[in-house]
């Protein structure tokens, strides 16, 4: 049951991270063929993410209402429709449409997440939670590099519409298997009042929570702009349309190792420093990649090391979630946490999407995608200076991450 619970939420949350990585990789082509820019691509990135803020937002009170199980199980099911549906209307070339389609998807993305790492944490002993829930979590970066490094191909085989038929197809066995083999929740009782928002805003959580979030917030702001923007970046550097997925491709590559790495270091040091020195190491080679003349190879490896650092960031922030909150309030926090960060991966992303509508040059844009990780670094630090002796430093630690 505990393996079954772990794997089935790992792959509901890598179909999640692959349909959001398949927007971003087809955004050149579908330039190309709507006869449009990159830029006006923005409305669709944007919903979708709106979208899943307001899953995010809502996970904690489904869950303690109806449960983490059928939660789960509805998120995957509501997703793998609106992707379904993305396939049906592309060939229109509506934005609007798109833009619609995309915000039901994001719904049932948004739903996914807290309730998939709530579901599988619960399955075992709170020794092995954290670890847990960095495993559930790497989903994210598992779907995205699988995207990024198959999207040329897919894009020159099957075109978007059929990318979106494939990754509608994928979500849609995953719900299958779900339904099959997705064992019983464990027997938690969880109140309504637990599940609110304002729990998570009592006297010993309320500055933890507001640095959480923005900690959150920000990082996510960085990440998502590399990871929903790099490969239309790449076309600047001379990268072709069918190329350009490698740059999404690396930086989700990074972000795998980075989660993986995330796990001995937190050990080490506790999961408050982690989340200073790994987005440190991002946000210096986000600098090199936006300053130094790279291209090839050597640029690719530059964004992966980038997205090892601030990928890791946002994926150890679920872990520090975990960590802080009680099995009451711990879908809410993980919820409202991640949906402070796709709030961020609203405005980052969009940002970037103006920017470029500006024609400002890759390399500045990148330069500004930093300055927010930079920011969070600073949460970061004072998060870890106000607990450094607190009972909740200690648990991350014990816990294994």
């Amino acid at each position: 049951m505990r393996f079954r619970a772990l794997v089935l939420s790992f792959f509901a949350v890598l179909v999640d991270g692959f349909d959001t990585a398949a927007l971003s990789f087809s955004i050149p082509s579908l330039a190309h063929e709507w006869h449009s820019t990159a830029a006006a691509f923005t409305l669709a990135i944007v919903a979708t993410n709106v979208g899943t803020v307001v899953g995010y937002l809502a996970a904690g009170r489904l869950c303690a209402r109806f449960g983490r199980r059928p939660v789960l199980l509805t998120g995957v099911g509501v997703f793998a429709v609106g992707t379904v549906l993305t396939a049906v209307v592309l060939p229109v070339h509506s934005m609007a449409l798109l833009a619609v389609m995309r915000l039901v998807s994001g719904l049932g993305l948004g739903a996914v997440l807290p309730a998939a790492v709530s579901f599988a944490v619960e399955h075992f002993a709170p020794v092995y939670r954290s670890r847990v829930s960095v495993a559930v979590t790497l989903g994210l970066a598992a779907g995205a590099t699988l995207g990024g490094f198959f999207g040329g191909k897919l894009i020159t085989g099957l075109g978007p519409t059929g990318v979106f038929r494939l990754a509608g197809g994928a979500t849609v066995l995953v719900f299958a298997a779900m339904l099959v083999g997705l064992p019983p929740a464990v027997a938690v009782a969880v109140s309504p009042r637990g599940a609110s928002v304002l729990r998570l805003f009592g006297t010993e959580l309320r500055a933890n929570t507001g640095l959480l979030w923005a900690y959150s917030f920000l990082v996510f702001a960085s990440s998502y702009t590399l990871i929903s923007w790099a490969p239309t970046l790449l076309t600047s550097y001379g990268f072709t349309r069918t190329q350009a997925p490698l740059g999404l491709a690396f930086v989700s590559l990074g972000g795998i190792i980075g989660g993986l790495v995330l796990i001995p270091v937190a050990a080490r040091i506790g999961i408050m420093r982690a989340l200073v020195v790994l987005p440190a190491l991002g946000v210096v080679f986000m600098i090199v990649a936006g300053l130094a003349r790279l291209s090839g190879v050597a640029l690719l490896l530059v964004l992966t090391v980038a997205g090892v650092g601030i990928i890791a960031g946002h994926i150890g922030q679920t872990a520090l979630a975990v960590a802080l909150y009680d099995v009451d309030a711990r879908t809410t926090g993980v919820g409202w946490s991640a949906a402070l960060g796709r709030l961020g991966s609203v405005v980052g992303p969009a940002g970037a999407g103006l920017l470029l509508a500006l024609a400002l040059s890759a390399g500045s844009i990148l330069l500004l995608a930093a300055v927010p990780a930079v920011v969070a670094i600073g949460c970061a630090v004072v998060l870890w200076r106000r607990n450094r002796d607190s009972r909740v430093v200690g648990v991350v630690v014990e816990s294994g991450v």
